[in-house]
């Protein structure tokens, strides 16, 4: 594990598919060995067969004092049998630059099979036109597809202008992952933070990109709150 600039060691995530397990992953935290000459960071860790590793995710706490991190490049080998996968990175994780965020994904880079293209998901937030459907609440997602998910994202930084999940309007985010294929489902929820935190959520549509033709939609047309509707935070809804 390679940044380019000494900082905070970060959490992540190696995403796997197992023919046993299916989509699995493991957490790695403290490196077992750093080499400051050449900024370097290398973490042993046990496990059984991860199967056919095709991405990586990379996340970084937003704890006090954090000023962002810079990751080189990631390099993953399976010491018994030698074999290694690369993840070329070359990013910050910071939200005071670029695209401002603390979780990214890699595909894996190896000459027997085709290399996995990244998407910039366009996710978009309906919220009801309904008094008090509005929240000041953090807003959070997860995609899911037939390739995996994008875990847990915090839709912060919204492409409209404006308060962002406001009465009648809509708020567009980027999530940036590996491709998940055909999109199945979302999960999406708030953390019940402020007064009133709950919202009316009228549905949820994600495009591959800017430019995608392709829509996937996600209705609801539902409260998110507590005393409300489904009398839930958290939702789970599959396209249609």
């Amino acid at each position: 594990l390679i940044p380019a600039s000494n900082s905070t060691f970060p959490s992540f995530t190696v995403k796997f598919r197992n023919s046993t397990l299916g989509l699995g992953k493991i957490f790695l935290s403290e490196p077992a060995l750093t080499v400051p000459s050449s900024s370097c960071y290398l973490v042993q860790v046990e496990t059984g067969d991860l199967g056919e590793v095709y991405k990586i995710r990379v996340s970084c706490d937003d704890v006090p004092g954090f000023k962002g991190w810079h990751l080189k490049s990631f390099h993953l080998q399976e010491l018994r049998m030698k074999q290694e996968l690369n993840f070329e990175c070359n990013c910050w994780f910071t939200l005071e630059r670029g695209d401002k965020e603390l979780v990214k994904e890699f595909p894996a880079f190896t000459e027997d099979q085709k290399t996995l293209p990244v998407y910039k998901y366009v996710v978009s937030v309906h919220i009801g036109d309904r008094w008090g459907a509005g929240t000041f609440a953090n807003v959070y997602i997860t995609l899911y597809g037939k390739r995996g998910d994008t875990g847990v994202r915090k839709l912060d930084t919204s492409l409209m202008k404006g308060r962002k999940f406001q009465r009648n309007k809509v708020d567009s985010f980027l999530v940036e992952a590996v491709s998940l294929s055909h999109l199945q489902k979302v999960v999406i929820g708030h953390d019940g933070e402020g007064y009133g935190a709950g919202m009316y959520l009228k549905m949820v549509t994600v495009k591959e990109s800017q430019d995608s033709d392709k829509e996937w939609v996600f209705p609801l047309w539902n409260w998110l709150d507590t005393h409300l509707g489904l009398c839930e935070t958290v939702c789970e809804i599959v396209t249609v």
